[in-house]
């Protein structure tokens, strides 16, 4: 009765037979170029797999899911992935520039428009609405390192800061 979950990408998973269906299932979604950008996790218990994430569009989605319902000892198929195409991606991420555009152009009451502590607010919405195009147009590992140019630079203001 143990579960066990597995990403695509992450730790090599435990022994057992939900362990081996796990690796099967993640062996046979990383095979098909049409699912390795998909961030898919893969949790299977008692030999029911349970599929969470998101995937591009309903035919990949349709796609995986049949691809998944092939592989040997599945007894049944949980699917809780969410399908987020292009144009909803695109629409989120207008949306959060128009609100980050918002707040910086027009700052609350009490702060004047060139204090530090606006002209911080201003670089980290600029900075996270640059990660979320990043990670749509170049990928995860740009991401990561856009996530590290982050980190860096909130180091850099917050040590100037307590100067």
């Amino acid at each position: 009765m143990r579960g066990f979950t597995m990403d695509l990408f992450g730790i090599p998973p435990p022994d057992g037979p939900d362990a081996d269906l796990a690796r099967r299932i993640a062996e046979t979604l990383a095979a098909d170029a049409r699912f390795r950008r998909q961030p898919v996790a893969v949790q299977v218990q008692n030999g029911v797999a349970i599929l969470t994430g998101r995937v591009e569009s309903p035919d990949v989605h349709d796609a995986l899911l049949a691809e998944v319902r092939q592989v040997p000892g599945l007894h049944d198929l949980c699917d809780a992935l969410l399908i987020t195409d292009g144009e909803t991606r695109l629409r989120e991420a207008r949306q959060f520039g128009e609100l980050a555009a918002r707040l910086a152009t027009s700052p609350s009451q009490g702060t004047r428009r060139g204090s530090p502590a606006a002209v911080t607010a201003r670089v980290v919405m600029l900075a996270v609405t640059a990660a979320i195009v990043l990670i749509e147009v170049a990928g995860w590992i740009a991401a990561l390192f856009g996530v590290g140019v982050l980190a860096w630079a909130a180091d850099v203001l917050l040590r100037r800061r307590k100067r």
